[in-house]
């Protein structure tokens, strides 16, 4: 052997071990990346399908997410500020914490918002809390076509009705608003989806279960809506095996939603009591404790505002549905669904209090229900005339709706492209920031609460002046203590209702003026 000639050393096993390590990720990532682009093969069909509306509903939901619609209703605020109250002083909310709803659906904003770090990437925390909706509408979108498949719509049915939940300018409305309501949502369906499951094993029950579960926990008004998922289920499961089903949902259901009462109980805070919060008394506040809305169909109640509000947004989709219920009742995989918009439509007719986001839970029964008929009517027949009728009528709503509905869709999206909804309230939050001292108490809603409490001021919710404020040291001087007030749609009408604040407001002089009715006032004791 030469001088010259190197000697290299037998690789040590270190190193042996990392190259076996490495050539086995790499013939995993293989196989992985093969595995994927045969599923994809094999699914293109139904992907095309549920991709294309979905772009759709992506583009229109996501465009112009902070101007249209505007800061219309402040509970907007209150979930991003519970959200952020979960990352930053890691309480269950901004205030004290009263079971107004279980905290489940904010807690899965706030996971989003820390992952992200959504706060710091806009100008106003509720436009974070609308990215997280475009996502929501996202995962609803495609739960929603998982579930037309399973109940055995065609592929063009399927896409339909993805595109009438996502592309209805009531839905783009409501989509985008920071709600309870559409995460409850997102996980009902996310149940039923469950419940639909072909394979019709015992672990259908245990998943619709847990994310009936979810869903309650996330917006306590969707048990209303437990019944289609039950009823799904039992439609779905073999008659020897439903008994099984049926009782490991419910089972299932009970006792993850237990929780939330025994965290309640934990804290000695179930049942009602002087000196502190209760679940109970909440729940009964909810159920019945606060002033009704007023019959739906009488012109002046806050109820007949929303539904003016609803149908002036779209009146195609709702009416449509609800002139499509008899007909779903006769089909029976669409029979939980028209039984679903009928009771939310029986419940809105009640006279009791109708909140703002409640037409939500009813968007994706509509969808479904008009689109799932127009599958069984596209059906074979036994008679050729009675096929032809039936799939002329099919045809006949399909014109329309490309001459008329459509255009008129089209044309509301587009106008909601160029309004900026929230320039007033934006100005109004600069201002108080650079011109307000940081030590006075600001009165606000929920909209601008957080982004002045992230600012370093002292912003105080508009119901923390009630009558009991001063007792609890809020505001230790009466109205005195506040310095500033500023009044916008959200504000203005609940003054009235509120003594201290109304004396505030006698004793004070406007300080500057923005659009859409926003005043910002100084307190002069």
């Amino acid at each position: 052997m030469s001088a010259r000639t190197a000697v290299l050393p037998a690789p040590g096993p270190v190193a042996g071990r990392a190259r076996s390590i490495a050539s086995a990720l790499r013939r995993a990532a293989q196989t992985l990346a093969r595995r994927l682009r045969a599923w994809v093969t094999w699914h293109r069909a139904p992907l095309i399908a549920l991709g294309i509306p979905l772009v759709l509903v992506i583009v229109a939901t996501a465009w112009n997410l902070q101007g249209w619609p505007g800061w219309v209703d402040e509970d907007e605020g209150t979930y991003v500020a519970e959200a952020w109250a979960m990352i930053d002083p890691h309480h269950l909310a901004n205030y004290t914490y009263w079971y107004d709803h279980p905290p489940l659906g904010w807690a899965q904003l706030a996971g989003y918002l820390w992952l992200t770090d959504g706060l710091a990437r806009y100008s106003s925390a509720v436009d974070a809390g609308r990215e997280f909706m475009v996502l929501v509408t996202v995962a609803s979108c495609v739960l929603l076509y998982v579930l037309c498949c399973r109940l055995g719509f065609r592929r063009t049915a399927s896409s339909v009705t993805v595109a009438l939940f996502g592309l209805s300018p009531l839905a783009v409305y409501y989509h985008r608003l920071v709600s309870l309501d559409n995460i409850g949502t997102l996980w009902l369906l996310a149940a039923l989806v469950a419940a639909a499951s072909r394979r019709r094993n015992l672990s259908a029950a245990f998943w619709a279960g847990v994310w009936s579960s979810v869903a309650v926990l996330s917006k306590e008004t969707t048990a209303i809506l437990l019944p289609v998922v039950f009823w799904v289920l039992w439609q779905q499961a073999q008659p020897h095996t439903r008994k099984w089903h049926l009782s490991i949902y419910t089972v299932t259901f009970a006792l993850f939603s237990a929780f939330y009462p025994l965290y309640a109980a934990l804290r000695g805070e179930l049942f009602p009591g002087s000196g502190h919060v209760s679940l109970l008394w909440a729940l009964w506040w909810q159920l019945g404790g606060r002033q009704g809305s007023g019959f739906l169909l009488t012109n002046g109640t806050l109820a007949n505002s929303l539904l003016t509000l609803w149908l002036g947004t779209d009146r195609w989709l709702l009416l449509a549905a609800l002139m499509l219920v008899p007909t779903g009742m006769l089909t029976g995989r669409l029979r939980p669904f028209a039984f679903g918009l009928l009771v939310q439509t029986a419940m809105a007719l009640t006279g009791g209090y109708l909140p703002f986001f409640y037409v939500t839970a009813m968007i994706p029964f509509a969808a479904l229900l008009i689109g799932g008929v127009a599958d069984t009517l596209w059906e074979p027949a036994n008679s050729r005339l009675v096929e032809a009728a039936c799939r002329l009528i099919v045809l006949a709503a399909a014109a329309t709706a490309l001459i008329v509905v459509i255009p008129q869709w089209s044309g509301t999206l587009v106008r909601q492209a160029g309004r900026s909804g929230a320039a007033s309230t934006l100005a109004a939050t600069a201002w108080v920031e650079r011109n307000v001292p940081k030590r006075d108490v600001v009165v606000v809603d929920d909209y601008l609460w957080l982004d002045l409490k992230r600012a370093g001021l002292n912003p105080l919710w508009v119901q923390k002046t009630s009558s009991n404020a001063q007792s609890q040291g809020e505001l230790a001087d009466g109205w005195r203590s506040i310095g500033y007030v500023v009044i916008s749609d959200q504000i203005a009408g609940t003054i009235a209702g509120i003594p201290l604040l109304q004396q505030a407001v006698n004793h004070s002089v406007p300080v500057a003026r923005f659009g859409d009715g926003l005043v910002v006032r100084r307190v002069v004791p």
